[in-house]
């Protein structure tokens, strides 16, 4: 608080000791107020915009309020197109909190510099992978094999049914050359690939033979298995990954990045911070990304220009 010296306090008319005394309690409490008081925004990247604002909105307005002593008075959700739009916006600062799959933010923080910092068990998964499948009775039985054949992908934006198995080939050293349709051949010594925008779509052209492989998650290959004409065997298992994660922009405030940190770790602890990640698509947790499962997608990083390119 601001002091008046004792000899000048006691000169003061009765009125005027008032006003100051008012003035003094008006500084007192604009100085007590953060100064970095600001809307936290939160992104992702989705082609339904309005679908999931709905999502993000309420836990971002809820994670707002808990950071009020972190000098965080508002949220407000973003949703971008694409990878290189939410790259953009974490960039130039629009954007502080990115909430999304590994792989893609990988790509996001090769653009714009924003990092990890936490894992997001979204629908109580910590981790997934995805596997690449082709017929049981089929002649392929290692990677190499599926040179001059064709695998059916999920869809661009897909991580698992795409990225993740993509890039995992070319670590391994395959070659990957789109095909504008299932009876098109690659280039030799090439794997052709194709989107098929759906996994039942994928499961039944590999069946009926149409494609020789395909690839998706795990969990949803064993689904379709079940129910296949024809028996379906895994050829490839990634490693795992987190399933999602939090990402911060570069230049965030360290003191404010702590604060966040500190409360979605703690938040599955207290019954309405349990309330908080039920709403948000009955995420279990927040928790630190197990150094091994962030190597595993972090030495992907030499491969980005497949999910990249143009």
């Amino acid at each position: 608080m601001i002091a008046l010296h004792h000899s000048l306090w006691r000169i003061l008319p009765t009125k005027r000791r008032a006003v100051v005394s008012l003035s003094s309690a008006v500084v007192t409490l604009a100085l007590a107020v953060p100064s970095f008081a600001k809307t936290m925004t939160i992104g992702t990247i989705s082609t339904s915009p309005v679908e999931e604002t709905r999502v993000f909105q309420p836990f971002a307005d809820d994670l707002a309020g808990r950071l009020a002593e972190d000098g965080i008075d508002d949220a407000k959700v973003v949703i971008a197109t694409d990878i290189q739009h939410m790259a953009a916006l974490l960039k130039s600062g629009a954007v502080d909190l990115y909430i999304d799959s590994s792989v893609t933010a990988l790509a996001v923080n090769a653009l714009s510099g924003s990092q990890y910092m936490l894992r997001r068990w979204k629908k109580g998964r910590s981790q997934y992978r995805s596997v690449i499948f082709v017929r049981d009775d089929s002649d392929i039985k290692t990677l190499d094999d599926l040179k001059n054949k064709v695998i059916a992908f999920e869809e661009p934006f897909s991580t698992s049914g795409f990225m993740l198995p993509a890039m995992t080939l070319k670590r391994e050293g395959m070659k990957l050359a789109a095909v504008q349709a299932v009876h098109v051949r690659p280039p030799a010594g090439t794997i052709g690939s194709i989107m098929a925008f759906d996994n039942e779509t994928q499961s039944s052209w590999v069946e009926r033979g149409r494609v020789q492989a395909a690839a998706m998650a795990e969990e949803d290959f064993h689904t379709f298995a079940k129910t296949a004409l024809n028996p379906l065997r895994v050829l490839y298992t990634t490693p795992y990954v987190p399933y999602h994660v939090v990402i911060h922009r570069p230049d965030l405030d360290h003191k404010l990045v702590q604060g966040i940190k500190k409360v979605l770790k703690s938040a599955h602890e207290t019954q309405s911070g349990q309330s908080m990640l039920k709403n948000f698509e009955r995420t279990a947790k927040f928790d630190d990304i197990p150094e091994q499962l962030l190597g595993h997608v972090t030495v992907l990083t030499p491969f980005l220009s497949l999910i990249l390119s143009p």
